[in-house]
């Protein structure tokens, strides 16, 4: 016999979460379930897939090399759902998770794909940090998100969409110079989101790389006050080009050149790893088909330039 996919489900979750109790919980199966499948598994194959190192469950040299195939195999059956399914089949709700600018720039025209497409699928959104975002997939509270600049991890599965281009933006009544360095702002009063937000990050690895502490770094979790404190000249901030179009055009806010240059940061579609169904795959499908309609992420040949 052939091991089913169910079991191999079972292998892939126990393997990652280091117990049957703990994979039994992430499959709402109870656990006498999933050691079944975990027995039949091993006598279909005739190994031993796992060894216990005190209360946690190890891979055996033959459960690494299985975990590698079986990891594919359930990946890839989300992807082959979609490619073959009918609008019809797609329906359910999918718990999705944006940042704040991806989702003004770029929610309505998704929203309005889906509804044309799938009617029968619904969307529960959650709007926050990209940080914030990434620890609600892990914990299960988001079945997909959409980040930037994603810590990733084994048991996320990131799908590249493109960079977004991200600057230090102020009001020309700060005064600051066209080109800036990390001493320039030192004294500089600084917002961003706070720890462990991708842009914080971003902002202190700048400082740090120029061996420069900020003294006035201030916290705000929402992107759009920050953004309307800047353009009203209370502070600066390093935050997406695109969320300051508007304010850029009308000479409100200033664009400053970063020396050293940050590079371009990653937006991508994150899941749990085996958890690519149909509607998470069409979810994804649709966001690339509007990224494609509008300048949102740098196009292709410029993406690899710094910012």
């Amino acid at each position: 016999m052939r091991p089913t996919i169910a079991e191999l489900e079972a292998f892939v979750w126990t393997a990652r979460l280091g117990s049957v109790q703990a994979a039994a919980r992430q499959l709402f199966l109870a656990q006498p379930t999933v050691s079944l499948r975990l027995k039949s598994l091993q006598d279909e194959l005739g190994v031993r897939v796992f060894k216990r190192a005190g209360t946690v469950l190890r891979l055996t040299v033959d459960g690494e090399l299985l975990f590698v195939h079986a990891l594919t195999i359930i990946d890839e059956l989300g992807r082959l759902r979609e490619r073959v399914g009918s609008a019809g089949e797609i329906h359910g709700t999918v718990r999705v998770g944006l940042p704040e600018t991806f989702a003004v720039a770029c929610l309505p025209l998704i929203l309005k794909d889906l509804a044309a497409r799938y009617p029968l699928l619904r969307l529960e959104l959650s709007v926050a940090t990209s940080s914030h975002l990434e620890d609600e997939l892990r914990e299960h509270r988001l079945d997909l998100a959409f980040l930037v600049h994603p810590t990733g991890g084994a048991a996320i599965r990131l799908v590249r969409l493109g960079r977004q281009e991200a600057a230090w933006i102020a009001a020309p009544s700060l005064g600051l110079r066209p080109t800036i360095r990390p001493a320039d702002l030192q004294d500089c009063q600084l917002l961003s989101n706070p720890p462990p937000s991708a842009m914080h990050r971003q902002v202190i690895d700048w400082f740090s790389a120029a061996d420069v502490s900020p003294r006035r770094l201030d916290y705000c979790t929402g992107q759009m006050v920050i953004a309307h404190l800047v353009q009203e000249g209370v502070a600066a901030a390093f935050l997406p080009v695109k969320l300051m179009e508007t304010a850029l055009a009308a000479g409100q806010v200033v664009k400053l050149r970063s020396v050293p240059q940050f590079a371009h940061a990653w937006v991508c579609a994150a899941h749990r790893v085996g958890s690519a169904t149909a509607e998470i795959e069409a979810v994804i499908a649709a966001v690339e088909r509007v990224l494609e309609q509008i300048p949102f992420l740098l196009p292709a040949d410029a993406a690899g330039e710094p910012a």
